[in-house]
């Protein structure tokens, strides 16, 4: 497996473009398809995976699909997210999707010959979750080096989040975190330094 980390658009959002044996699948394509592209050669672009619904995560996704004509995963939680016209505050998008989606829900998902665990972690917003391939777990905004993703945007919810909180920290210690925005960690750095996962160990 060979990950591809590109920090693109206003908010340095992650996205993901991820290699496997002729294979590629992206993570939260946020802006900027054109440079997301030249990461790809001459491989099959099985699907893109959406962690959330937040239109940073979320804005290439109709011209990668254009150019791929590859299926786009998201929690049904979320669909309303990227289907309407607004904003993170209410419920919207500022770039709605016109791709068809398919459905991102708890449990396994086989791609090609590539297998996938999705675990649903609301609490960012109602239909976030973590997908986990091999040792990489990409969290979206759930959980950062250090810290989580806020709570006090349309669907967010502290409860929820706490309870999402409470199975990340149960999570193999060995896994990689690979978050929305900023830096690389491990579980178990995030075990040991995140105040946010103590309380649940």
């Amino acid at each position: 497996m060979k990950i591809d980390l590109l920090p693109i658009g206003q908010y340095e959002e992650n996205t993901y473009v991820v290699h496997e044996d002729g294979l590629v699948f992206i993570v939260d394509p946020g802006r900027h398809a054109k440079e997301i592209k030249k990461y790809i050669k001459d491989e099959k672009v099985i699907g893109i995976f959406l962690t959330h619904g937040h239109d940073d995560h979320t804005g290439a996704v109709d011209d990668l699909v254009d150019d791929y004509g590859c299926p786009v995963y998201l929690h049904p939680l979320d669909f309303s997210l990227v289907q309407l016209k607004g904003n993170a505050h209410n419920g919207g998008s500022t770039h709605p999707l016109t791709c068809p989606l398919l459905p991102l829900e708890e449990g396994e998902l086989t791609l090609e010959d590539l297998s996938f665990k999705v675990i649903h972690t609301p609490g960012h917003t109602s239909g976030s979750v973590l997908i986990q391939y091999q040792k990489g777990l990409f969290t979206g905004d759930t959980l950062f080096q250090g810290t989580i993703g806020r709570t006090d945007l349309f669907s967010g919810d502290w409860a929820e989040m706490r309870k999402s909180l409470e199975i990340i920290a149960h999570l193999d210690s060995d896994l990689r975190v690979l978050p929305g925005h900023g830096m690389t960690s491990t579980i178990a750095i995030e075990k040991q330094t995140n105040p946010f996962l103590k309380e649940f160990l």
